[in-house]
Protein backbone atom coordinates (compact mmCIF):
# COMPACT_ATOMS: atom_id res chain seq x y z
CA UNK A 1 0.00 0.00 0.00
CA UNK A 2 1.72 3.30 -0.91
CA UNK A 3 1.95 6.01 1.68
CA UNK A 4 1.82 9.90 1.42
CA UNK A 5 4.90 11.99 -0.27
CA UNK A 6 5.65 15.11 2.10
CA UNK A 7 7.98 17.61 -0.39
CA UNK A 8 10.39 20.11 0.69
CA UNK A 9 11.61 23.20 -1.92
CA UNK A 10 14.82 24.58 -0.78
CA UNK A 11 16.21 27.93 -2.50
CA UNK A 12 15.67 29.38 -5.73
CA UNK A 13 16.38 26.18 -8.13
CA UNK A 14 14.05 23.84 -5.85
CA UNK A 15 11.34 26.11 -5.81
CA UNK A 16 11.32 27.38 -9.82
CA UNK A 17 11.03 23.36 -10.53
CA UNK A 18 8.35 22.79 -8.04
CA UNK A 19 6.41 25.74 -9.65
CA UNK A 20 6.40 23.02 -13.04
CA UNK A 21 6.21 20.02 -10.85
CA UNK A 22 2.66 20.79 -8.96
CA UNK A 23 1.52 22.74 -12.13
CA UNK A 24 1.99 19.28 -13.81
CA UNK A 25 0.71 16.84 -10.68
CA UNK A 26 -2.49 19.24 -11.14
CA UNK A 27 -2.95 19.19 -13.97
CA UNK A 28 -2.36 15.18 -14.44
CA UNK A 29 -5.31 14.86 -11.84
CA UNK A 30 -7.44 17.64 -13.17
CA UNK A 31 -6.82 19.88 -10.66
CA UNK A 32 -7.17 23.22 -10.56
CA UNK A 33 -4.78 26.01 -9.59
CA UNK A 34 -6.69 27.02 -6.39
CA UNK A 35 -7.17 23.16 -5.57
CA UNK A 36 -10.60 22.59 -7.22
CA UNK A 37 -11.22 19.01 -8.83
CA UNK A 38 -12.58 19.21 -11.83
CA UNK A 39 -15.51 16.53 -12.70
CA UNK A 40 -14.07 13.12 -12.45
CA UNK A 41 -15.04 9.93 -14.80
CA UNK A 42 -13.62 6.43 -14.04
CA UNK A 43 -13.02 5.18 -17.73
CA UNK A 44 -12.14 1.97 -16.21
CA UNK A 45 -15.34 1.48 -13.98
CA UNK A 46 -18.58 1.50 -15.66
CA UNK A 47 -21.85 -0.39 -14.82
CA UNK A 48 -25.43 -0.54 -16.78
CA UNK A 49 -28.19 1.09 -15.84
CA UNK A 50 -32.19 0.12 -16.15
CA UNK A 51 -32.36 1.48 -19.60
CA UNK A 52 -29.15 -0.55 -20.68
CA UNK A 53 -27.16 2.64 -20.54
CA UNK A 54 -23.48 2.13 -20.38
CA UNK A 55 -22.34 5.21 -17.10
CA UNK A 56 -18.78 6.07 -16.36
CA UNK A 57 -18.02 6.12 -12.45
CA UNK A 58 -17.20 8.80 -10.47
CA UNK A 59 -14.82 7.10 -8.06
CA UNK A 60 -11.56 8.05 -8.34
CA UNK A 61 -9.10 4.93 -9.46
CA UNK A 62 -6.04 7.47 -9.20
CA UNK A 63 -4.00 8.67 -6.02
CA UNK A 64 -4.00 12.32 -5.65
CA UNK A 65 -3.78 11.54 -1.72
CA UNK A 66 -0.45 10.77 -1.89
CA UNK A 67 0.98 14.04 -2.97
CA UNK A 68 -2.14 16.44 -1.64
CA UNK A 69 -4.62 16.89 1.10
CA UNK A 70 -8.42 16.99 0.51
CA UNK A 71 -10.36 19.70 2.74
CA UNK A 72 -13.81 19.74 4.02
CA UNK A 73 -14.48 21.76 1.43
CA UNK A 74 -12.99 20.03 -1.47
CA UNK A 75 -10.11 21.79 -1.80
CA UNK A 76 -6.57 20.09 -2.35
CA UNK A 77 -3.49 21.42 -0.84
CA UNK A 78 0.08 20.00 -1.79
CA UNK A 79 1.77 18.08 0.68
CA UNK A 80 4.51 20.83 0.39
CA UNK A 81 6.99 23.06 2.32
CA UNK A 82 8.34 25.89 0.60
CA UNK A 83 11.90 27.73 1.98
CA UNK A 84 13.71 30.34 0.70
CA UNK A 85 15.19 32.92 1.78
CA UNK A 86 14.16 36.04 -0.69
CA UNK A 87 10.67 36.34 -1.75
CA UNK A 88 10.57 36.62 -5.51
CA UNK A 89 10.61 32.79 -6.54
CA UNK A 90 7.89 31.73 -3.58
CA UNK A 91 5.91 35.11 -4.87
CA UNK A 92 5.53 33.66 -7.95
CA UNK A 93 4.59 30.36 -7.13
CA UNK A 94 1.80 31.26 -5.01
CA UNK A 95 0.67 33.64 -7.35
CA UNK A 96 0.53 31.50 -10.24
CA UNK A 97 -0.59 28.22 -7.48
CA UNK A 98 -3.52 29.84 -5.13
CA UNK A 99 -3.39 26.20 -3.78
CA UNK A 100 -0.43 26.50 -2.08
CA UNK A 101 -0.76 26.92 2.16
CA UNK A 102 0.83 29.93 2.77
CA UNK A 103 1.10 28.37 6.67
CA UNK A 104 3.67 26.20 4.53
CA UNK A 105 5.92 28.69 3.78
CA UNK A 106 9.18 30.02 5.31
CA UNK A 107 10.87 32.95 4.49
CA UNK A 108 13.35 35.04 6.00
CA UNK A 109 12.14 38.37 8.00
CA UNK A 110 15.31 40.26 6.38
CA UNK A 111 14.64 38.98 2.52
CA UNK A 112 18.30 38.94 2.23
CA UNK A 113 18.73 35.65 0.60
CA UNK A 114 22.08 33.51 2.08
CA UNK A 115 24.74 35.07 -0.34
CA UNK A 116 25.50 32.41 -2.55
CA UNK A 117 26.92 30.46 0.73
CA UNK A 118 26.13 27.15 2.27
CA UNK A 119 27.78 28.65 5.71
CA UNK A 120 25.06 31.34 5.27
CA UNK A 121 22.32 29.07 4.54
CA UNK A 122 23.11 26.20 7.01
CA UNK A 123 23.25 28.96 10.09
CA UNK A 124 20.27 30.25 9.07
CA UNK A 125 18.78 26.75 8.98
CA UNK A 126 20.47 26.12 12.19
CA UNK A 127 18.94 29.06 13.81
CA UNK A 128 15.61 28.63 12.51
CA UNK A 129 15.47 24.33 13.03
CA UNK A 130 12.30 24.68 15.40
CA UNK A 131 10.22 26.78 13.29
CA UNK A 132 11.58 24.52 10.44
CA UNK A 133 10.45 20.87 12.52
CA UNK A 134 7.29 22.41 13.31
CA UNK A 135 6.00 22.55 9.43
CA UNK A 136 7.39 19.48 9.10
CA UNK A 137 5.26 18.25 11.99
CA UNK A 138 2.56 19.62 11.25
CA UNK A 139 2.60 18.52 7.63
CA UNK A 140 3.25 14.64 9.08
CA UNK A 141 0.35 14.88 11.47
CA UNK A 142 -1.96 15.09 8.39
CA UNK A 143 -0.49 12.02 6.79
CA UNK A 144 -1.82 8.21 7.78
CA UNK A 145 1.20 6.23 6.38
CA UNK A 146 3.91 8.65 5.44
CA UNK A 147 6.06 6.63 2.65
CA UNK A 148 8.87 9.32 1.82
CA UNK A 149 10.11 12.69 2.26
CA UNK A 150 11.31 14.16 -1.02
CA UNK A 151 13.33 17.36 -1.13
CA UNK A 152 14.38 19.26 -4.53
CA UNK A 153 17.51 21.48 -3.96
CA UNK A 154 20.62 22.90 -5.78
CA UNK A 155 24.31 22.32 -4.55
CA UNK A 156 25.59 25.60 -6.08
CA UNK A 157 23.95 28.72 -4.33
CA UNK A 158 23.22 29.38 -0.98
CA UNK A 159 19.86 28.33 0.92
CA UNK A 160 19.78 24.98 -1.51
CA UNK A 161 23.03 23.56 -0.25
CA UNK A 162 23.01 25.34 3.31
CA UNK A 163 19.41 24.47 4.29
CA UNK A 164 19.04 21.77 2.27
CA UNK A 165 22.12 19.91 4.04
CA UNK A 166 20.12 21.18 7.80
CA UNK A 167 16.91 19.80 6.01
CA UNK A 168 18.88 16.06 5.33
CA UNK A 169 20.29 16.55 8.89
CA UNK A 170 17.07 17.07 10.80
CA UNK A 171 15.16 14.43 8.42
CA UNK A 172 17.79 12.15 9.05
CA UNK A 173 17.71 12.50 12.76
CA UNK A 174 13.68 12.49 13.67
CA UNK A 175 12.31 10.40 10.98
CA UNK A 176 15.38 8.84 8.91
CA UNK A 177 15.27 5.28 10.01
CA UNK A 178 11.22 4.66 9.15
CA UNK A 179 11.02 7.22 6.31
CA UNK A 180 12.61 7.12 3.02
CA UNK A 181 14.68 10.63 2.08
CA UNK A 182 15.14 11.12 -1.68
CA UNK A 183 16.19 13.95 -3.28
CA UNK A 184 16.47 15.56 -6.79
CA UNK A 185 19.56 17.00 -7.03
CA UNK A 186 20.82 19.90 -9.86
CA UNK A 187 24.39 20.37 -10.21
CA UNK A 188 25.94 23.64 -11.84
CA UNK A 189 27.17 24.16 -14.86
CA UNK A 190 31.35 22.79 -14.98
CA UNK A 191 31.56 23.99 -18.49
CA UNK A 192 31.74 27.82 -18.35
CA UNK A 193 32.83 29.91 -15.05
CA UNK A 194 30.00 29.89 -12.76
CA UNK A 195 28.80 33.44 -11.33
CA UNK A 196 29.45 31.89 -7.96
CA UNK A 197 33.03 31.51 -7.26
CA UNK A 198 32.66 29.46 -4.05
CA UNK A 199 30.26 26.78 -5.58
CA UNK A 200 32.51 24.20 -5.53
CA UNK A 201 32.83 24.55 -1.45
CA UNK A 202 29.24 24.56 -2.20
CA UNK A 203 28.42 21.22 -3.63
CA UNK A 204 31.38 19.48 -1.37
CA UNK A 205 29.93 20.42 1.80
CA UNK A 206 26.54 19.63 0.25
CA UNK A 207 27.46 15.93 -1.08
CA UNK A 208 28.85 14.97 1.69
CA UNK A 209 25.05 15.54 3.78
CA UNK A 210 23.60 13.60 0.68
CA UNK A 211 26.15 11.02 1.11
CA UNK A 212 25.38 10.58 4.78
CA UNK A 213 21.60 11.08 5.15
CA UNK A 214 19.70 10.36 2.12
CA UNK A 215 18.32 6.98 0.87
CA UNK A 216 18.32 8.06 -2.99
CA UNK A 217 19.50 10.83 -5.08
CA UNK A 218 18.30 11.59 -8.80
CA UNK A 219 20.90 13.59 -10.25
CA UNK A 220 20.99 16.16 -12.68
CA UNK A 221 23.30 18.37 -14.19
CA UNK A 222 23.06 21.63 -15.99
CA UNK A 223 25.47 20.69 -18.98
CA UNK A 224 23.05 17.89 -19.77
CA UNK A 225 20.06 19.86 -19.50
CA UNK A 226 21.99 22.71 -21.04
CA UNK A 227 22.46 20.57 -23.78
CA UNK A 228 19.42 19.21 -24.49
CA UNK A 229 17.76 22.35 -25.18
CA UNK A 230 20.39 23.44 -27.56
CA UNK A 231 20.29 20.31 -29.80
CA UNK A 232 16.08 21.24 -30.24
CA UNK A 233 16.38 24.78 -30.30
CA UNK A 234 19.79 25.21 -31.73
CA UNK A 235 22.71 27.24 -30.06
CA UNK A 236 22.35 30.15 -32.17
CA UNK A 237 18.46 30.62 -30.25
CA UNK A 238 18.76 33.25 -28.14
CA UNK A 239 16.07 32.35 -24.93
CA UNK A 240 15.76 34.56 -22.27
CA UNK A 241 17.52 33.50 -18.84
CA UNK A 242 13.85 32.60 -17.25
CA UNK A 243 12.90 31.06 -20.55
CA UNK A 244 15.91 29.01 -20.42
CA UNK A 245 15.48 27.97 -17.01
CA UNK A 246 11.49 27.20 -17.55
CA UNK A 247 12.77 24.42 -20.66
CA UNK A 248 15.42 22.91 -17.70
CA UNK A 249 12.64 23.00 -15.11
CA UNK A 250 10.11 21.60 -17.00
CA UNK A 251 12.10 18.51 -18.26
CA UNK A 252 13.02 17.92 -14.24
CA UNK A 253 9.49 18.38 -13.04
CA UNK A 254 8.42 15.65 -15.72
CA UNK A 255 10.77 13.40 -14.69
CA UNK A 256 9.83 13.75 -10.74
CA UNK A 257 6.01 13.63 -11.80
CA UNK A 258 7.19 10.33 -13.93
CA UNK A 259 8.35 8.48 -11.25
CA UNK A 260 5.67 8.48 -9.14
CA UNK A 261 3.16 7.39 -11.80
CA UNK A 262 2.90 3.96 -11.02
CA UNK A 263 1.50 4.73 -7.20
CA UNK A 264 -0.52 7.66 -8.49
CA UNK A 265 -2.22 5.76 -11.01
CA UNK A 266 -2.08 2.61 -9.46
CA UNK A 267 -1.19 -0.41 -11.16
CA UNK A 268 -0.07 -4.20 -10.80
CA UNK A 269 3.66 -3.96 -10.07
CA UNK A 270 6.50 -1.31 -8.70
CA UNK A 271 2.90 0.38 -6.49
CA UNK A 272 5.34 2.29 -4.12
CA UNK A 273 8.24 4.39 -3.84
CA UNK A 274 9.94 1.80 -1.57
CA UNK A 275 9.64 -0.89 -4.31
CA UNK A 276 11.30 1.51 -6.85
CA UNK A 277 13.98 2.56 -5.20
CA UNK A 278 14.94 -0.79 -3.75
CA UNK A 279 15.09 -2.02 -6.85
CA UNK A 280 17.73 0.57 -8.33
CA UNK A 281 19.67 0.95 -5.28
CA UNK A 282 21.29 -2.19 -4.25
CA UNK A 283 23.39 -0.92 -1.28
CA UNK A 284 23.82 2.08 0.73
CA UNK A 285 26.57 3.56 -0.94
CA UNK A 286 25.23 3.06 -4.32
CA UNK A 287 22.47 5.32 -4.91
CA UNK A 288 22.64 8.30 -6.98
CA UNK A 289 21.03 7.84 -10.13
CA UNK A 290 20.76 8.87 -13.40
CA UNK A 291 17.82 9.81 -15.99
CA UNK A 292 17.29 9.71 -19.55
CA UNK A 293 13.56 10.97 -21.42
CA UNK A 294 11.89 10.39 -24.78
CA UNK A 295 10.88 12.02 -26.92
CA UNK A 296 11.85 15.34 -25.66
CA UNK A 297 9.74 17.36 -27.92
CA UNK A 298 7.04 16.17 -26.45
CA UNK A 299 7.98 18.32 -22.90
CA UNK A 300 9.74 21.34 -24.42
CA UNK A 301 7.28 22.25 -27.63
CA UNK A 302 4.60 24.56 -25.80
CA UNK A 303 8.16 26.56 -25.07
CA UNK A 304 9.04 27.12 -28.86
CA UNK A 305 8.27 25.91 -31.92
CA UNK A 306 11.33 26.71 -34.04
CA UNK A 307 12.90 23.25 -33.52
CA UNK A 308 16.25 22.93 -35.51
CA UNK A 309 16.66 19.02 -34.73
CA UNK A 310 15.28 15.87 -35.12
CA UNK A 311 15.99 14.66 -31.41
CA UNK A 312 13.12 12.86 -29.40
CA UNK A 313 11.24 12.68 -32.65
CA UNK A 314 6.65 12.50 -30.84
CA UNK A 315 6.48 9.49 -33.56
CA UNK A 316 7.80 6.95 -31.65
CA UNK A 317 6.35 3.70 -30.69
CA UNK A 318 7.27 1.44 -28.14
CA UNK A 319 10.14 -0.33 -29.36
CA UNK A 320 11.57 3.33 -30.61
CA UNK A 321 11.18 4.34 -26.97
CA UNK A 322 13.14 2.21 -25.70
CA UNK A 323 15.88 2.39 -27.66
CA UNK A 324 15.54 6.53 -27.44
CA UNK A 325 16.35 6.69 -23.70
CA UNK A 326 19.66 4.41 -24.10
CA UNK A 327 21.08 7.62 -26.62
CA UNK A 328 22.69 10.11 -24.81
CA UNK A 329 21.12 13.27 -26.21
CA UNK A 330 18.25 12.16 -23.99
CA UNK A 331 20.52 11.87 -20.68
CA UNK A 332 19.97 14.29 -17.67
CA UNK A 333 23.81 13.42 -17.21
CA UNK A 334 25.63 12.77 -20.13
CA UNK A 335 29.61 11.37 -20.42
CA UNK A 336 32.08 10.65 -23.13
CA UNK A 337 33.59 7.42 -21.43
CA UNK A 338 32.03 4.28 -21.14
CA UNK A 339 29.14 3.29 -18.55
CA UNK A 340 28.27 0.15 -16.88
CA UNK A 341 24.78 -0.23 -15.11
CA UNK A 342 24.24 -1.08 -11.59
CA UNK A 343 20.50 -1.26 -12.71
CA UNK A 344 18.06 0.07 -15.00
CA UNK A 345 13.93 0.52 -15.46
CA UNK A 346 12.54 1.56 -18.13
CA UNK A 347 8.69 3.52 -17.54
CA UNK A 348 6.81 3.49 -21.01
CA UNK A 349 2.86 5.56 -20.53
CA UNK A 350 0.61 5.44 -22.47
CA UNK A 351 -2.41 4.25 -23.94
CA UNK A 352 -3.08 0.80 -25.10
CA UNK A 353 0.54 -0.54 -24.99
CA UNK A 354 2.05 -3.11 -27.64
CA UNK A 355 3.49 -5.54 -25.50
CA UNK A 356 5.41 -6.76 -28.70
CA UNK A 357 6.80 -3.92 -29.90
CA UNK A 358 8.27 -3.43 -26.16
CA UNK A 359 9.48 -7.20 -25.54
CA UNK A 360 11.72 -6.58 -28.67
CA UNK A 361 12.47 -3.42 -27.61
CA UNK A 362 13.89 -5.17 -24.49
CA UNK A 363 15.55 -7.59 -26.05
CA UNK A 364 17.70 -5.13 -28.39
CA UNK A 365 18.37 -2.54 -25.84
CA UNK A 366 19.39 -5.42 -23.16
CA UNK A 367 22.22 -6.31 -26.02
CA UNK A 368 23.58 -2.86 -25.82
CA UNK A 369 24.03 -2.35 -22.13
CA UNK A 370 26.93 -3.22 -20.37
CA UNK A 371 25.99 -3.94 -16.71
CA UNK A 372 28.06 -4.69 -13.95
CA UNK A 373 29.11 -8.59 -13.68
CA UNK A 374 27.42 -9.53 -10.34
CA UNK A 375 24.00 -8.07 -11.15
CA UNK A 376 21.17 -9.40 -13.04
CA UNK A 377 21.39 -8.49 -16.40
CA UNK A 378 17.97 -7.76 -17.21
CA UNK A 379 16.03 -4.06 -17.94
CA UNK A 380 13.11 -3.72 -15.29
CA UNK A 381 9.54 -2.12 -17.05
CA UNK A 382 6.94 0.36 -15.39
CA UNK A 383 3.95 0.00 -17.56
CA UNK A 384 2.62 3.23 -16.98
CA UNK A 385 -0.83 4.69 -16.91
CA UNK A 386 -1.50 7.95 -18.44
CA UNK A 387 -2.73 10.55 -16.62
CA UNK A 388 -6.82 10.82 -17.02
CA UNK A 389 -6.36 14.27 -18.99
CA UNK A 390 -4.64 12.13 -21.82
CA UNK A 391 -7.72 9.01 -21.92
CA UNK A 392 -10.06 11.59 -23.40
CA UNK A 393 -9.01 10.59 -26.96
CA UNK A 394 -7.61 7.84 -29.14
CA UNK A 395 -4.05 8.89 -29.34
CA UNK A 396 -1.48 6.50 -27.06
CA UNK A 397 0.04 9.91 -25.79
CA UNK A 398 3.17 7.51 -25.51
CA UNK A 399 6.33 8.94 -23.52
CA UNK A 400 9.20 7.04 -21.24
CA UNK A 401 11.93 7.88 -18.92
CA UNK A 402 14.30 5.42 -17.93
CA UNK A 403 16.46 5.64 -14.11
CA UNK A 404 19.76 4.13 -13.52
CA UNK A 405 22.33 3.37 -11.61
CA UNK A 406 25.44 3.58 -13.19
CA UNK A 407 29.04 4.69 -13.27
CA UNK A 408 28.39 8.47 -15.33
CA UNK A 409 28.33 9.48 -11.18
CA UNK A 410 31.99 9.45 -11.20
CA UNK A 411 32.76 11.63 -14.25
CA UNK A 412 30.09 13.58 -12.33
CA UNK A 413 32.18 13.60 -8.91
CA UNK A 414 35.60 13.90 -10.28
CA UNK A 415 35.58 17.17 -11.88
CA UNK A 416 33.42 18.36 -8.86
CA UNK A 417 36.85 17.09 -7.09
CA UNK A 418 38.70 18.69 -9.57
CA UNK A 419 37.19 22.32 -8.99
CA UNK A 420 37.21 21.70 -5.46
CA UNK A 421 41.00 21.05 -5.20
CA UNK A 422 41.98 24.31 -7.38
CA UNK A 423 40.91 26.24 -4.88
CA UNK A 424 41.42 24.17 -2.20
CA UNK A 425 45.23 23.84 -2.65
CA UNK A 426 45.76 27.83 -2.17
CA UNK A 427 42.54 28.13 0.44
CA UNK A 428 40.87 30.73 -1.66
CA UNK A 429 37.73 32.29 -0.25
CA UNK A 430 38.42 30.12 2.89
CA UNK A 431 37.50 33.34 4.74
CA UNK A 432 33.99 33.21 3.40
CA UNK A 433 33.25 30.28 5.91
CA UNK A 434 35.50 31.14 8.44
CA UNK A 435 34.34 32.90 11.82
CA UNK A 436 37.38 34.99 11.68
CA UNK A 437 40.98 34.90 10.11
CA UNK A 438 42.57 33.51 13.18
CA UNK A 439 45.10 31.00 11.70
CA UNK A 440 43.86 27.22 13.53
CA UNK A 441 39.96 29.06 12.76
CA UNK A 442 41.02 28.32 8.85
CA UNK A 443 42.79 25.19 9.31
CA UNK A 444 39.47 24.33 11.30
CA UNK A 445 37.44 24.78 8.21
CA UNK A 446 39.75 23.09 5.77
CA UNK A 447 40.12 20.14 7.69
CA UNK A 448 36.07 19.82 7.28
CA UNK A 449 36.35 20.66 3.68
CA UNK A 450 38.92 17.72 3.35
CA UNK A 451 36.65 15.61 5.22
CA UNK A 452 33.71 16.50 2.90
CA UNK A 453 35.93 15.94 0.23
CA UNK A 454 37.35 12.39 1.35
CA UNK A 455 33.71 10.86 0.96
CA UNK A 456 32.90 12.28 -1.93
CA UNK A 457 36.23 10.23 -3.63
CA UNK A 458 34.90 7.47 -1.28
CA UNK A 459 31.55 7.25 -3.44
CA UNK A 460 34.09 7.68 -6.43
CA UNK A 461 35.86 4.71 -5.56
CA UNK A 462 32.90 2.95 -4.90
CA UNK A 463 31.43 3.29 -8.21
CA UNK A 464 34.29 2.41 -9.72
CA UNK A 465 35.17 -1.03 -7.74
CA UNK A 466 31.73 -2.15 -8.48
CA UNK A 467 32.55 -2.63 -12.10
CA UNK A 468 34.30 -5.59 -10.46
CA UNK A 469 33.41 -9.43 -10.66
CA UNK A 470 34.06 -9.84 -6.73
CA UNK A 471 32.80 -6.48 -5.53
CA UNK A 472 29.91 -7.73 -3.24
CA UNK A 473 32.79 -10.86 -1.96
CA UNK A 474 34.95 -7.62 -1.33
CA UNK A 475 32.37 -5.63 0.74
CA UNK A 476 32.15 -8.79 2.75
CA UNK A 477 35.58 -9.47 3.64
CA UNK A 478 35.71 -5.75 4.68
CA UNK A 479 32.91 -6.39 6.98
CA UNK A 480 34.59 -9.46 8.01
CA UNK A 481 37.63 -7.31 8.97
CA UNK A 482 35.78 -5.07 10.62
CA UNK A 483 34.53 -7.28 13.21
CA UNK A 484 37.72 -8.66 13.67
CA UNK A 485 39.44 -5.63 14.66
Amino acid sequence: MPGEIITLQAGQCGNQVGIQYWNQLANEHEILSDGTPLSYSNEDLQFETRENQSQKSNIRSDRPDLFFTLSDDNKYTPRLIMIDLEPSVITKATSALPMLNPRNIHLSENGGGAANNWQHGYLYGLNHQEDLTNLIDRELDKCENLSTFQLFHSVAGGTGSGVGSLLLELLNDRYGSKKIINTFLIFPSNEKTSDVVVQPYNTMLTLKRLIDFSDCTFVFENDSLNSIENSIFGSSNKLSRNSAFEGTNKLISHIATSISNPFRFPSYMYSSNESIISTLVPTPELKFLSTSVAPITNILQKQNTSFTSGIGNANLNEYDIILELLNDKCKMNRVNDPVSYISMMNYLIGNNLNQSEIRKGLIRASSRVNFVPWTSASIHLVNGRPPHISTTNNKKNLHGIQISNNTSIVHVFSKIVKQYDLLAKRAAYINYYTESNDHEERLRVMEMFNECRESVVNVIEEYKSCTSLNYLEDGLLEDEDEDIV
